[in-house]
């Protein structure tokens, strides 16, 4: 019987009051995250030398591969420390010493076959050694010279810059 008359309450309450209504509404809200690219690169010398060096027997030289360099050492490291997959682009920043006429770089490979080519006329261009670097990502060079007649440099440096840019 008390079930009863709890019952025929809540009912009456219902009746006087009114049933609580529920409604819902929505609302979608675009949430961004701006996160600029780092396109930070890291240089290394497997070599151990500090930099690269040619050091000729002479003043001519062929096919001169950078001091230390060997086929399973390369001569440069460059590594991806950003956040963005990076396009690898180099130049020196002035002439190199008279009677150098070229600077081959080959990526990932230790031959002198799958080269990029700077010449004397063009060792200022900028020239793109990877096209796109990934996050994390690394690539090794080995580095040849050839040059004629080529006077002594001892002291004498050339910076080659390296530049890494969003892809």
């Amino acid at each position: 019987m008390n079930k009863i008359k709890a019952i025929l309450v809540a009912l009456t309450l219902l009746s006087v009051f009114g049933a609580a209504s529920v409604s819902a509404d929505s609302s979608d809200v675009t949430t961004t995250w701006i996160v600029p690219a780092d396109t930070t690169i890291a240089i290394s010398y497997p070599t151990g030398e500090g930099k690269i060096e040619f050091d000729a027997a002479g003043q001519n030289f062929t096919d001169l591969a950078a001091t230390s360099q060997t086929g399973a050492t390369a001569a440069l490291t460059i590594t991806n420390n950003g956040n963005t997959a990076v396009q690898i682009e180099a130049r020196w920043t002035s002439d190199w010493p008279t009677g150098v006429s070229y600077v081959n770089i080959s990526v990932s490979d230790n031959t002198n076959s799958t080269s990029l080519s700077y010449t004397d006329a063009d060792e200022t261009t900028n020239q793109t050694l990877v096209a796109s670097l990934a996050k994390d990502g690394s690539e090794s060079f080995w580095i040849w010279t050839t040059g004629n007649e080529v006077d002594e440099t001892a002291g004498v440096d050339r910076t080659l810059r390296i530049y890494s840019t969003n892809t």
